[in-house]
């Protein structure tokens, strides 16, 4: 089984390793839409879209990166997954799904940040090893538009309806929240926010402090999308 990466990050170190620690033994391999083409995705036998400082409904993809490279992703994901890939994306990589089977993106208004419940509201395997309600790290300030005619919504939170969704007929499914987040990376990501968004009034120590009720989400989540890839 091979598993291609495609690290959406913007800034020059990329988030590749966030992900890569939960592949255990897995062979897989790494890609910079950001930066240089995609890869033929039939080399793959699974692919996992990364968040990203990007935003999809401004059309900015960041200083350095390549025109065109977030429609150029849209394009390719809707192949891969028509073409059977088994596909996760997450955050931003939840958001290019939605781009390509739902309604759309949008700004997130007020955006989300901190360590939150999250509710399932349809029963999928992806999510089967986690409780119906669970905690896990969010921070994004777009998110999918609504579900459409091709997406099942499988998890919402408190400001968003569409935590995690599945596309229908497909081993595709997104998650706006991220499973794969460090707790080291959330306190920079959470203090970016406060500083942004002065008007969420984000305590950022007190966010931290619930990181723990997060323990074994990311665990769970990639350890099923490699068993349903499978």
């Amino acid at each position: 089984m091979r598993v291609l990466i495609v690290d959406n990050y913007l800034d020059p170190a990329g988030g590749t390793h966030n992900f890569a620690r939960y592949l255990g033994d897995t062979p897989w391999t790494s890609t910079r839409p950001t930066r240089e083409p995609l890869p033929e995705h039939r080399e793959f036998d699974a692919v996992i879209l990364t968040g990203s400082g990007a935003n999809m409904p401004d059309g900015y993809g960041g200083e350095g990166t390549r025109d065109g490279w977030m429609d150029e992703l849209v394009a390719w994901t809707r192949q891969v997954v028509l073409e059977g890939v088994p596909t996760l994306g997450v955050c931003f990589g939840h958001q290019v799904l939605g781009a390509a089977f739902g309604d759309g993106v949008g700004k997130a208004v007020p955006p989300e940040a901190g360590f939150l419940p999250i509710t399932q509201t349809v029963a999928d395997p992806l999510l089967d090893r986690l409780p119906e309600r669970f905690v896990c790290f969010l921070s994004h300030e777009d998110q999918v538009d609504g579900p459409g005619e091709h997406l099942d919504v499988l998890a919402t939170s408190a400001l968003c309806a569409t935590q995690a969704v599945r596309v229908r007929g497909h081993r595709a499914w997104g998650i706006q929240f991220h499973a794969e987040m460090s707790v080291e990376e959330a306190r920079s990501i959470l203090q970016f926010r406060a500083n942004k968004h002065p008007e969420l009034g984000l305590d950022v120590e007190a966010e931290l402090a619930r990181s723990a009720q997060m323990a074994g989400v990311g665990e769970a989540v990639f350890g099923r999308f490699l068993e349903l890839a499978r």
